[in-house]
């Protein structure tokens, strides 16, 4: 075995070149001081005789986007670099480092630091960065403070007014690219909140358009996986089938029609709320006709199947065209009624995490007496949104 290499320190930091490490085999704290050296090398670009600035900010957690954690403090920004203050094996170094290194949000959070916002411009600036990085929480909670640092009324309508149709362009964009790309989550999550908060910025025919890709892309996948599961089955089962379940397509059909009106019809929110009560009646007569033929045809595997997958869709779909209508009934206010259709969700699925967040959005909504809610872009699952300078 060749002899184990030293490996020589210089100002705390391994100098090794890869290269001459081919052929060795090390002992094994050489090799993890091997392996932290060759990290550290494919994530940081020294910058030797860099003078720190004179601020001290706080201290992040980064994420490079192979997944790496860095704890840093943010310096500068210089063209497309930002030049960190990097904690690394108990001690700090001053590193420069490509934006396009790190996840999205972690970019986010560096600009934030290195360009602090002030005023209604600089805010809007970072909103409209944090839509470029497909950052949608983040983009909400900057046109909220945009709006919310600009003291006048008179101004400030009309400030707000440039904000709610930059942030109407830009969810819908992103709602097609969505549609586009075959993400059906993202795309029903960005017309909720065109349709829902913005609904005053886009025409019946557009709300309705907009719904319309993304239902027909909701239907392609759901024939996609109907085709690869019904493949399996014979031509006798599969003629059964569709006689026996027939009528619970029709239901689920017409509650997908009537859930689109109430979408396209959002800048009435009472008609929009009363389509979604209609649609949701719809799913129920087609789950109360799916009730009736599991119970005569339990027996059949290939039966049993089908109506498992139409169940699931009869769920989900009624649960979206509830939290709809509370959605539309936040609009106006009428939070006793939002409630009413956020807890009948609750009541039918109690782990439903999307109509506790609902529960939340209300009860905000309602605290704060203000428009404020109307920039809240999360989604379930979302972390809570934060201005690392205020850490």
């Amino acid at each position: 075995m060749p002899e184990a290499r030293r490996l020589p320190a210089c100002k705390g930091l391994l100098r090794i070149h890869p290269g001459s490490l081919a052929g060795t085999e090390l002992p094994l704290r050489e090799t993890f001081l091997v392996k932290t050296a060759l990290f550290l090398m494919s994530l940081l670009v020294l910058a030797p005789h860099a003078t720190e600035a004179p601020q001290d900010p706080k201290t992040l957690t980064l994420t490079t986007n192979d997944g790496e954690t860095v704890k840093a403090q943010v310096l500068a920004i210089t063209g497309d670099s930002a030049r960190l203050k990097v904690s690394v094996l108990g001690g700090t170094m001053t590193v420069t480092r490509k934006l396009a290194d790190f996840a999205p949000l972690s970019v986010f959070r560096i600009e934030q630091v290195a360009k602090p916002a002030t005023d209604y411009a600089s805010h809007f600036a970072l909103a409209q960065r944090a839509g470029e990085l497909g950052l949608l929480p983040q983009a909400g909670a900057e046109l909220r403070a945009a709006v919310a640092s600009i003291a006048d009324p008179t101004e400030r309508a009309a400030k707000t007014k440039m904000a709610r149709a930059w942030a109407a362009d830009t969810l819908e964009a992103m709602t097609r690219q969505a549609v586009a790309d075959g993400r059906l989550p993202d795309a029903r999550h960005t017309l909720k909140l065109l349709s829902t908060r913005m609904a005053d910025q886009r025409s019946e025919a557009q709300l309705d358009a907009l719904a319309g890709e993304v239902q027909s892309l909701a239907d392609r996948l759901d024939a996609e996986r109907d085709q690869a599961r019904q493949a399996k089955h014979d031509a006798q089962a599969l003629a059964k089938v569709a006689k026996t379940l027939g009528e619970v397509r029709e239901q689920i059909a017409k509650g997908d029609k009537l859930s689109r009106e109430a979408i396209g019809k959002s800048r009435s929110t009472t008609q929009s709320a009363n389509l979604c009560e209609k649609a949701v009646d719809a799913y129920r007569a087609g789950g109360k006709k799916l009730k009736e033929v599991l119970d005569l045809a339990a027996e059949d595997p290939v039966l049993a199947k089908e109506a498992g997958e139409l169940s699931l869709r009869l769920h989900d779909h009624g649960i979206r065209a509830a939290l709809h209508a509370a959605n539309m009934l936040t609009v106006q206010s009428d939070y006793k009624g939002a409630m009413d259709w956020a807890n009948r969700v609750i009541a039918f699925d109690p782990d439903n995490e999307e109509a506790e967040e609902m529960v939340k959005t209300i009860q905000m909504a309602e605290a704060a007496a203000s428009n404020d809610w109307h920039w809240r872009w999360h989604r379930v699952g979302d972390g809570p949104t934060y201005d690392p300078r205020k850490k």
